[in-house]
């Protein structure tokens, strides 16, 4: 018999590693306290009180910055004296109103009327103070920056009729603007006289010194670079006595009537008229402003005037009209560049300095006196005799009711901002 096989032992499984349980054991120990402190840490974190924690915290505070500007602002606002023009209210009537007062035009000064839906104001001007075209000014600008629109003018030679309207209101207000002083007689009982001496520079010497003698409120007029011009500024300084530029302009017939050197030409461009300007100011630096010396021609050519007053109002100087010219444009332009300005009212030696001639002058201030109480008047220092005479003039003046004031305080010189 053919010996049976023995039977295959079947294979032995493999026995698992104790090791390898173990190793993977602490790896899920380990995972677990890990999430465990992240866990913990973001239950327990609580973020500083000094910072927004959410973004509607955020929200919240940016909100309330910009509510505590915006009241800021608005209390600011409530402040300034135009906060009511700045509500752009549709009512311009107190507009007009608080321009007026910045004219100092009062209310018993102009009349208003009321008819229908038309606000009329009529104004009467001291044309002495302002012109017809700086109180237009002031009003639209202050009527604009309200909220009002300027509608149309109509202008005759001594009236302007100005109409505004709003566009949230069927309202039109009207503003008659005419010369007529008699109303502000009453508003100045005190007669006021500056005068200013014209020519100074060449004269030295006893002449000067006996002009020097003078009141101190008697303003001295230098022509520039004279031999005597920088030396009389400096006396007339230390004396606390104004003094202004006596400025050469362009005379109707030129060249044959001549002004003298570093005239101020019509012909001139703006810059040339600048810098020319401005060294005569740099070489008189301690002069307030300046007159012209002749300029029949210049101080009627507004765009020579212009550039006159670019320069003086950059420079911080005021500007007396000589009124050389009866067409003069030159106190008009002075005041709507916003500098102080003057008129001449009356040459007190011309023709002559004849006793007569004094009389004359005398009577012809005590009459415009009734008009504008405060008055200006030039004559010249070129002699011991014109000397002589404005003293004795002086004294007269004084006696018929006359206060003898500088000339920058020759009446209020408030003129308001333009806008």
């Amino acid at each position: 018999m053919p010996k049976r096989k023995p039977a295959k032992k079947p294979a032995a499984r493999p026995r698992k590693r104790k090791k390898q349980s173990s190793s993977k054991l602490w790896m899920f120990i380990v995972a677990g306290l890990i999430s465990t402190a992240i866990i913990w840490f973001i239950l327990s974190y609580k973020p500083s009180a000094k910072l927004p924690s959410t973004q509607t915290e955020s929200s919240d505070i940016a909100q309330k910055q910009d509510k505590a500007t915006k009241d800021k602002k608005a209390k600011t606002s409530a402040d300034t004296p135009d906060a009511d023009a700045a509500r752009k209210t549709p009512d311009l009537e107190p507009t007009i109103i608080a321009a007026l007062k910045e004219l100092d035009i009062h209310d018993n000064i102009y009349k208003l009327q009321k008819k229908g839906n038309t606000v009329t104001f009529k104004v009467p001007l001291d044309d002495n103070v302002y012109d017809l075209n700086f109180a237009n000014m002031i009003l639209k600008g202050r009527v604009e920056k309200a909220g009002g629109r300027f509608v149309s003018a109509k202008e005759s030679r001594k009236t302007q009729t100005l109409e505004f309207a709003h566009d949230k209101s069927d309202t039109k207000w009207k503003v008659e603007l005419y010369y007529d002083a008699k109303p502000y007689a009453q508003k100045a009982p005190t007669k006021t006289l500056a005068i200013v001496v014209d020519d100074f520079g060449e004269i030295g010497g006893n002449l000067l010194s006996g002009f020097l003698g003078l009141p101190t409120s008697v303003t001295f007029a230098i022509m520039p670079e004279y031999k005597h011009s920088v030396y009389t500024m400096q006396k007339a300084h230390e004396q606390g006595r104004e003094s202004i530029i006596h400025v050469p302009m362009e005379p109707i017939g030129y060249p044959q009537t001549n002004p003298g050197k570093n005239a101020i030409l019509v012909q001139m461009k703006e810059a040339e008229i600048s810098k020319l300007l401005n060294k005569l100011i740099d070489g008189l630096p301690l002069c307030i402003g300046i007159n012209n010396h002749m300029g029949s021609l210049a101080t009627a050519d507004t765009d020579v005037m212009t550039s006159v007053m670019k320069v003086l109002k950059a420079r911080n100087k005021l500007f007396l009209d000589s009124r050389t010219s009866n067409v003069s444009v030159a106190y008009q332009q002075a005041q709507q560049a916003h500098i102080p300005a003057f008129r001449n009212s009356i040459f007190l030696d011309s023709p002559d300095i004849s006793e007569a001639t004094m009389n004359k002058k005398l009577r012809e201030l005590e009459s415009l006196s009734q008009r504008n109480p405060h008055l200006v008047a030039i004559t010249h220092c070129h002699n011991q005799d014109k000397l002589n005479y404005l003293k004795r003039f002086i004294q007269r003046a004084q006696q018929a009711g006359f206060t003898l004031v500088p000339l920058s305080q020759s009446g209020k010189y408030s003129v308001p901002a333009i806008l």
